[in-house]
């Protein structure tokens, strides 16, 4: 069996680690020019769900790599009003020594590299596919082909894979705007910042407009590019950020550091001084889009895996799990334990469920009108 996999994220490398690990041979294809490229957040939680996923596809040499490079687990979850009065706090049990709960998004796609470099091939731009005979022709921007006996649509939210296997399959714009931004961990940020900012997920936020989320990203082993850092995202609406969205994706990085600024102004003087410390050359933002329904595919050489079937909000930090889960179950399909049509039956009920969790929270969260 030949498996071509569209798209390097955290589902497609989980699932192209599994396949190698079960000796199928796997190609994944990936338009980005190189690794380092895409800017997707900084900060994934990783719950029992991708944990456990993450122990049934990886080799253990991969597996010990994305241990050593994920960050020390927190146990908190607290929320605050912008004058830093705690809302809510709740406590969660630590793993142990090998527990990874959270990583940092490039630190752990490099590492579920480990191993792959003569399976990733990068600047392939996916254009369309068309089934021959028991299999499936791949076709990319550039004119190439390939021939594969599985072709696995792991290309995300605007997944072109899907586009064409599902063509009425709809992602809604949740009108949430996202800007990322990293603030490097120095003595000076240790000396200002919460307790609670450093110890686990922390969100600001009035309950009418515009929020920003803290949390810690303080690594075992850290690459070699940057260390320590809290991931701050500010979270509202194109109204409520006072720009439309040519005008916000038009702006540059520290442009975009700028509003965020401005937005704390009136904030507590301790989130004006952790703003001021960040990397503003760091700072994109991201348009939140998620579903509300998981579709069914027909029988045949193509199947999905990861946000490419069911985009979802961050709000349940169940994404990246998800696509975890997928991975796993996927390789089993795909390996002879199960098949790939109780694969899509079973992830059709898991990731409506994940994709349910979000929106609820996430109506909560940003006052979506999403049904």
């Amino acid at each position: 069996m030949r498996v071509a996999i569209v798209g390097a994220g955290i589902g497609g490398l989980a699932l192209a680690q599994g396949l190698l690990k079960a000796g199928i041979e796997v190609c994944v294809y990936e338009r980005d020019p190189s690794p380092v490229f895409r800017r997707q957040g900084y900060r994934i939680h990783i719950s029992p769900v991708g944990e456990e996923a993450l122990a049934a596809v990886l080799p253990e040499a991969v597996r010990r790599r994305v241990i050593e490079t994920a960050t020390h687990p927190g146990d908190l979850v607290a929320g605050f009003s912008p004058q830093l009065e705690q809302l809510f706090e709740q406590i969660y049990p630590v793993g142990g020594p090998d527990s990874v709960t959270s990583i940092d998004r490039y630190a752990f796609r490099r590492a579920m590299m480990t191993g792959l470099d003569d399976v990733i091939a990068f600047g392939k731009e996916f254009s369309s596919y068309e089934v021959v005979g028991g299999g499936v022709e791949v076709r990319f921007a550039d004119g190439t082909t390939e021939v594969a006996d599985v072709l696995v649509g792991a290309d995300g939210v605007g997944s072109r894979v899907r586009a064409q296997l599902l063509p009425d399959f709809e992602v809604h714009d949740s009108g949430v705007r996202c800007i990322y931004g990293k603030i490097p961990v120095t003595e000076a940020v240790r000396a200002v910042a919460p307790s609670a900012f450093l110890r686990g997920f922390c969100f600001v936020n009035d309950g009418v407009g515009v929020g920003m989320a803290f949390a810690p990203v303080l690594f075992r082993t850290p690459p070699a590019e940057y260390g320590d850092y809290l991931m701050a995202v500010m979270t509202g609406s194109a109204s409520q950020l006072g720009l439309s969205d040519a005008e916000l994706f038009a702006l540059s990085a520290s442009e975009l550091w700028s509003l965020v600024r401005k937005q704390v102004a009136d904030w507590h003087p301790v989130i004006g001084e952790l703003v001021d410390a960040a990397d503003a050359s760091a700072a994109f933002p991201i348009a939140l889009r998620t579903c509300t329904s998981v579709m069914p595919w027909p029988d045949g050489p193509v199947v999905l895996l990861g946000d490419a079937v069911h985009p979802m909000l961050p709000s349940a930090g169940a994404g990246a799990n998800t696509a975890l889960w997928d991975a796993a179950r996927l390789t089993s399909a795909l390996t002879g334990a199960t098949t790939p049509a109780s694969y899509r039956d079973e992830m059709l009920a898991h990731g409506m469920a994940a994709v349910t969790e979000s929106l609820e929270n996430g109506k909560r969260m940003f006052d979506l009108r999403i049904e």
